[in-house]
């Protein structure tokens, strides 16, 4: 039980990497509130979470409204007298050739991956510091290391989550607020069926990452799931300002 007595905001949880994370919290014994664009499946999350033993409740949210984000934080807060935790994990990743890429694909990227990071830090920055310190969680992804061709905005969106979480990590600290970041490199997740079609299709990506993953295949979301539990544990307590990459041993 790593995370008995944390009050966490989990953002973007629904699915994938976030249901991973949201149970893993669970089972450590976290209070959480889940919250995602798709209300249903956030409920059939939070429905996961009471099953493995731990308080968490379901609610809407749109990360590209400053409002829906704040309104969220407050229930958190609310709900459990405090919040210790936030970890931001809501993304959305379009593919093309920079020639042909509209501008309302790469503001709708920036929207979801970083501007909803800094709505969601700005409301739950205040918030861990009033409970007198705690963790803050973003996603990036090693695209925002090492860039990929088709995906510049992508790219450049998670590069700059980097920064932001580095940025604020300092500003932060003085409060004991602890700021990191997980960049997962491939998961088996739907999240990436856009690059895996820029790639040739399954078979195409399947041979790519048998080639440049040194442990040869995909991760799944419960092998980077433990990595959030980690940075939100008190056993990451001298650990800011971090890239923490979950990605098989591409990035050496």
């Amino acid at each position: 039980m790593r995370l008995s007595g944390k009050r966490a905001l989990l953002i973007g949880a629904a699915t994938g990497i976030g249901r991973a994370t949201a149970i893993e919290f669970a089972r450590n014994g976290a209070r959480q509130v889940i919250a995602d664009i798709n209300k249903d499946a956030a409920e059939e999350c939070a429905a996961l979470c009471r099953e493995a033993g731990s308080e968490a409740i379901a609610v809407a949210c749109d990360v590209r409204d400053e409002i829906s984000v704040r309104t969220i934080v407050e229930k958190a807060e609310a709900t459990f007298g405090g919040l210790d935790t936030l970890v931001y994990l809501a993304g959305l990743q379009r593919t093309g050739e920079i020639a042909t890429f509209d501008a309302a694909s790469w503001d709708a990227i920036f929207d979801v991956n970083a501007r909803g990071t800094f709505f969601a830090a700005k409301y739950a920055g205040p918030a861990i510091r009033r409970a007198g310190g705690g963790s803050i969680i973003t996603t990036s992804s090693l695209a925002g290391l090492r860039g990929a061709a088709g995906m510049v905005s992508y790219a450049a969106a998670k590069g700059a989550v980097i920064a932001f979480t580095v940025a604020l990590a300092q500003e932060l600290a003085p409060h004991n607020i602890r700021v990191n970041s997980v960049l997962p490199g491939w998961i088996d997740t739907p999240f990436n069926n856009p690059a895996i079609e820029l790639m040739g299709g399954v078979e195409a990506h399947a041979e790519i990452v048998r080639r440049i993953v040194p442990l040869g295949r995909q991760g799944t979301p419960e092998d980077v799931a433990p990595i959030y539990v980690f940075l939100a544990s008190e056993e990451s307590r001298y650990i800011t300002a971090k890239s923490m990459m979950v990605d098989g041993g591409m990035a050496h």
